[in-house]
């Protein structure tokens, strides 16, 4: 029999190692196992200790051993991953204490290495002991793990795979990984096969050069894969095997998903662990245990912020040292991750009482009051909230002694903590996005002496309890975004930190250390976007490898940074008043690997980048006031990989850069008065990848390295540029741009026929004359606008891989079919005036863009209804169109030339107008007439989607007439139609709109941020002297900063006095109709309906001195406060009158207890006219009885529900 043993420290001894052997002997049952048995309390096995454990372990390969004396070695013992810092003789000592390992005639060992430099052997006799070594796989051998179909096909693959089996040094996991990440890749290419084979042969500290190669082929979009990888590579540096739905909890935690749900946050987890397997960086092991390969564990994180600067609580790294077992068994259910549990128990506390581990939801928990539910799992030592919505903890969590970490995340209505005070055992505690937590008492930190990780992220505290100073044992601390803290105490004693985040700290402007050299185990210290003028002292800090001060806009000058040795990277850009560096901060850097330096007001650069010969990023972009680079600057930095010189508007000349050979970027765009580049800059630049010069004043390019591998050249708007650069040595190109090149006009891009692999080109401007492009079937996207085609009817069937076709300002007659570009997403023929036809579109099932104005297409293109991915078009000239049919039209963009094309005037009768801000701004500047003649209209403002690329499309409602009325009816529109104007979505009030606000009769603010009151909307318009007096009927929904509707102010009295109808519902802190103290400001003379729902903090709807004479119709919903009608008592009950009211609708109010009825008069006397009462789920009304018998009497098409009283 075979026992793996995956090692990748020295901690052989844990439990979890025992336990992982337990588990592949059968003694204890996998997660899967216990899930499946959850419910049955019987069946549940009881927590073994260490001793028993091991027993159990030993008798069990006891009774396998083979009687027969024949059959001697029965056991296979693989040690996986060891260390060669490790000698297997004290693993062997370690093990022997519960596997049968006293005789060595009775097993073999096989130990797979790590290379670290190895120890020195311990004192054992060794006896018979054999090594027995594993050859590397031959070269062929290695060759063969990447013939896959999708590889092989790529051109050039044999001697690829040759090149790239070389480097693997017949390391299969080197291979297997490669392999991975190739396989993965969704448009591969023999531009990333190529740079896989001709990556360096030594790679930073002696790792295999593949493994770096395969991190550089994770895709840069999915961040929050790339967050996990890293994740994993520190936490197994220090930690064997953990069960996969372990490790997706510690990457929740870590905050790698964002403010999602926590199903939806597991479910990504799950994705990127079978992402991370596919690419063999992970494997799984039995008992669904994950490790990582061991190979790839010697990767270096070289990222701008490291793990450090990517995680919520350094999980992989707090722990060291310490006593932490991990979760345990986790299984999810129901909004929860948990410890699994006999939830068939009749007890709640039987359910719960064996729960160690508890994330929720704040939406699950939304459901529970939360102090009955956390009374009976006192025995925790994991918990974890999303999303709460308490403003101050519950009690009972001061019971739970047991705790060892506590995660409150997202919970932006919490004011006071006070109640954990206690909790001594506390190791790990987040309470971040705590915006409304102002303070914290002094003493706060007093018990909890053991804390190991802080993240106070976004709490609006001034000052941090002197308590802090006292937490020895402290790794983390995270203040990012603690905008009102000034200053930070005293860290001297906290000898233990790692890392210290500040960031966006905006108000913080002293330390209260004046050196921080005793903090010698700090990694990383983040002190970005704060007001510090001065840093303090930080010595010799010899474990500090990232400081950031990005964005000090107070920080003058550098303090020494001499003695920081071991720094691999400095951030300074955006300092924006930083005028010098010393040479000696820079000085004995010899790790420094990444140098920010863009958005400062330095004059010169250093002259000692001697010193740096390990860089290999240099961004030193946007510096308006550098005007001269002295020559050789950059000769020492050999190593530099990355050059970043974008948008210094003042440097004419570059030095010559020939000593940068590694050089794989140099970017100089927007370098506008640059008009030279030395001619021996990139003749030994064979690394060269991407050369970016767009908006510079280069006439000409500088010759290239014969050998160099260029795959993007970026000459965008060099309105100078007059002469092309030899061709021959760019035919591995894959991006190019041209446009705006101007004087290249006349010229024929003869150059193009050699360049099979391009992806990208852009000769839009250069009017260049085209030859056949049949040969570059690679193209992804085209843009050609104002060029001289060589077809008047092109054919573009063969470039199937075409995403975006731009043919803008050409003389095209008709295009062929698209059938074929099934990928399409953009099309643009502005200004193709000889087009007159579209082909038929029906296959282009993702066009997302259409650009159809300046041709010669008449009428309404009404084939574009088809088209259910489009997001974008821009509409031929409607101007001679007499009517539109808009029962053919099934579906609008929201983006559409609305103005331009001259439809608005069709939309008297026609369908929602959904349109941006901008647009809107755009035809109340340029086109005022079209809104304003227009007696009806129902225009939809959005903001702007924050996901790139995102876009919402007319609903069905906005286009089907029918339906249309029956979505009006909800903002009380009249069905006939009026001006109604839907705003949705802004955190600011959106400029420029302001005519149309004024033009809305019927008006809906929908997820507007900006808004606490209707006073804000109303000065809003004070740039065009005007108030919303057109408004009849107002609709208020999911604005969830509005505290008040009416605020009370003198600019909204025509608003309030207009005001016919009125709708508030999901406004979660509104307290207020009318803000108190101002209700004498203006009345409801008009006011005829009002609908309140889901209301939750408002206690009562009219105050006394404002009470609607002409109110017809009020329902109100769900208001859980809501305790009255009327704030208080009339001064005389003829006033406590609403005489035309016809209808009362109050459901669910919990809290009613009175309709302020006075004792002289009855529900009649207050309502005459009432025609329609419901009352439902309002068990505390007094009134109730003579509501039933008024009801009884006079009332009709009304109910009391029985279970109100």
């Amino acid at each position: 029999m075979a026992l793996w043993v995956f090692l990748n420290d020295q901690r052989y001894e844990s439990k979890s190692l025992l336990e992982n052997i337990a588990r592949q002997l059968s003694l204890l049952p996998t997660t899967e196992d216990w899930e499946d048995n959850a419910s049955k309390e019987e069946e549940e096995p009881k927590k073994e200790n260490l001793v028993t454990l091991q027993e159990k372990v030993r008798n069990e390969l006891e009774a396998k051993r083979p009687k027969t004396p024949d059959q001697k070695k029965f056991l296979l013992l693989i040690l996986d991953g060891v260390p060669d810092t490790t000698n297997e003789d004290d693993i062997l000592r370690g093990l022997k204490d519960f596997l049968p390992l006293a005789q060595e005639t009775s097993y073999k060992v096989l130990s797979t290495r790590r290379k670290e430099p190895v120890k020195e052997a311990s004192e054992i006799e060794r006896k018979e002991m054999k090594v027995i070594p594993i050859h590397p796989l031959p070269e062929g051998s290695s060759r063969l793990a990447l013939l896959q179909e999708k590889v092989k096909e790529i051109a050039g693959f044999q001697e690829c795979a040759k090149e790239i089996a070389k480097k693997s040094q017949g390391l299969p996991a080197a291979i297997n990984i490669i392999a991975g990440a190739l396989n993965r890749i969704g448009k591969l290419d023999s531009g990333i096969l190529e740079k896989a084979a001709t990556c360096e042969e030594l790679a930073p500290d002696g790792v295999n050069p593949l493994l770096l190669s395969a991190y550089d082929m994770l895709p840069r979009s999915d961040r929050a894969l790339i967050k996990c990888w890293w994740y994993s590579l520190h936490f197994f540096l220090n930690n064997g095997g953990v069960h996969y739905d372990e490790l997706i909890v510690y990457w929740i935690l870590e905050g790698y998903f964002g403010p999602v749900e926590l199903a939806e946050a597991y479910k990504e987890g799950h994705r990127i662990l079978m992402e991370l397997i596919d690419r063999h960086m992970l494997k799984i092991q039995d008992g669904n245990n994950v490790v990582m390969e061991g190979l790839a564990l010697t990767v270096p994180d070289c990222r701008q912020d490291g793990y450090e600067g990517t995680s919520c609580l350094g999980l992989a790294r707090v722990f060291e040292g310490g006593d932490w077992q991990g979760f345990g068994r986790i299984t999810q259910t129901d909004g929860m991750i948990k410890t699994p549990s006999n939830m068939e128990a009749s007890k709640t506390e039987e359910r719960w009482k064996k729960v160690s581990t508890l994330l929720i939801d704040g939406n699950r928990l939304s459901r529970e009051v939360p102090d009955n539910f956390f009374r009976p799992i006192e025995g925790l030592q994991v918990l974890v909230l999303f999303n709460p919505t308490f403003k101050s903890l519950p009690k009972s969590l001061s019971t739970m002694h047991e705790l060892r970490m506590l995660v409150l995340r997202g919970c932006d209505p919490l004011e006071s903590i006070n109640h954990i005070k206690e909790l001594e055992l506390l190791t790990v505690l987040e309470i971040s996005g705590a915006t409304s937590l102002k303070d914290v008492p002094d003493d706060f930190f007093k018990k909890m002496s053991k804390l190991r990780s802080l993240n106070l992220s976004e709490a609006q505290i001034k000052l941090l309890p002197s308590s802090i100073s006292d937490l020895i044992e402290l790794r983390w601390l995270i203040l990012r975004g603690c905008s009102s803290l000034e200053t930070l105490p005293r860290l001297k004693k906290l000898t233990n930190l790692q890392m210290i985040d500040l960031s966006r700290a905006s108000k913080l402007n002293k330390f209260e250390d004046v050196t921080l050299k005793s903090l010698v185990k700090l990694r990383m210290l983040d002190i970005s976007e704060t007001e510090l003028g001065r840093l303090p002292i930080l010595g010799t800090l010899e474990n500090l490898t990232r400081l950031s001060l990005r964005c000090c806009q107070r920080l003058p000058r550098l303090s020494m940074l001499k003695a920081l040795s071991h720094l691999q990277i400095l951030d300074l850009s955006g300092a924006g008043i930083l005028k010098e560096i010393p040479d000696e901060s820079l000085h004995e850097k010899p790790d420094l690997k990444i140098l920010y330096l863009s958005k400062t007001s330095i004059t010169n650069l250093p002259f000692n980048f001697e010193k740096l010969s390990s860089l290999e990023f240099l961004d030193l972009s946007e510096n308006p006031n550098l005007v001269k680079i002295e020559d050789n600057t950059f000769g020492p930095l050999k190593n530099l990989r990355r050059l970043n010189l974008s948008s210094n508007i003042k440097i004419e000349n570059l030095p010559v850069l020939s000593n940068l050979c590694k050089l794989e970027l140099l970017n100089l765009s927007g370098c506008s008065a640059l008009t030279k580049i030395a001619d021996q800059s990139f003749e030994h630049m064979t690394r060269l990848q991407k050369l970016q010069l767009s908006e510079t004043q280069i006439e000409s390019l500088p010759s290239l390295s014969k050998d160099v591998n260029l795959r993007q050249l970026l000459l965008r708007s060099c309105i100078r540029l007059k002469q092309l650069p030899s061709w021959e040595s760019l035919s591995k190109l894959e991006v190019l741009d041209l446009s705006g090149a101007q004087l290249l006009k006349g010229n024929t891009a003869d150059f193009l026929k050699n360049m099979n692999g391009l992806q990208l080109l852009n000769l839009s401007g250069t009017g260049v004359t085209l030859p056949s492009l049949s040969n570059l079937t690679n193209l992804t996207q085209l843009s050609l606008g104002g060029c001289s085609l060589s077809e008047l009817e092109p054919n573009f069937g063969g470039h199937t891989k075409l995403e975006v076709l731009n043919l803008s300002e050409t003389e095209i007659t008709s295009l062929p079919s698209l059938g074929k570009l099934t990928s399409l997403r953009e099309l643009r023929l502005r200004g193709c005036s000889g087009l007159m036809q579209l082909p038929d579109l029906k296959s282009l099932t993702h066009l997302e863009a259409l650009d159809l104005w300046g041709t010669g297409i008449k009428g309404f293109p009404y084939e574009i209804s088809e088209l259910t991915s489009l997001k974008h078009v821009g509409l031929p000239d409607m101007a001679g169109v007499e009517t539109l049919e808009w029962d053919s039209i099934k579906r609008l963009p929201e983006e559409v030339n609305w103005a331009e094309c001259g439809i608005l005037k069709h939309c008297k009768d026609g369908p929602c107008i959904s349109m941006s801000a901008t647009q809107l701004s755009g035809i109340l500047k340029d086109h005022p007439d079209q809104l304003a003649n227009l007696d009806k209209f129902h225009i939809s403002v959005s903001a702007p989607l924050k996901e790139e690329g995102g876009a919402r499309d007319i609903d069905w409602h906005r286009i089907d007439p029918s339906l249309r009325n029956i979505y009006l009816q909800k903002f009380s529109v009249p069905e006939e139609g009026a001006r109604f104007l839907e705003i949705v979505g802004f955190d600011c009030f959106p400029d420029a709109i302001e005519g149309g606000i004024v033009k809305a009769e019927y008006i809906a603010l929908i997820r507007n941020k900006f808004m606490k009151s209707l006073s804000d909307l109303a000065a809003g318009l004070k740039a065009v002297n005007e108030g919303v007096a057109a408004m009849k009927g107002c609709t208020l929904e999911k604005c969830n900063e509005m505290e008040t509707i009416f605020g009370g102010e003198e600019r909204e009295v025509k608003m309030r006095g207009n005001l016919e109808t009125l709708r508030a519902s999901n406004l979660p802190k509104l307290k207020s109709v009318v803000s108190i103290g101002k209700e004498k400001v203006g009345g409801f003379e008009n006011l005829k309906e009002l609908y309140l729902d889901c209301c939750p903090l408002l206690e009562f709807v009219f105050p006394s001195s404002q009470q609607p004479e002409n109110l017809e119709i009020l329902e109100i919903k769900f208001c859980d406060k809501l305790k009255t009608l009327f704030d208080s008592e009339p001064p005389t009950e003829t006033e406590r009158k609403l005489p035309k009211l016809k209808k009362l609708h109050l459901v669910e109010l919990p809290e009613l207890t009175s309709i302020k009825v006075p004792e002289s008069m009855t529900v009649k006397d207050i309502f005459p006219s009432i025609n329609s009462i419901k009352v439902r789920e309002c068990p505390m009304i007094n009134e109730l009885d003579e509501i039933r018998e008024l009801l009884n009497a006079s009332v009709n098409n009304s109910e009391v529900e029985d279970y109100c009283g």
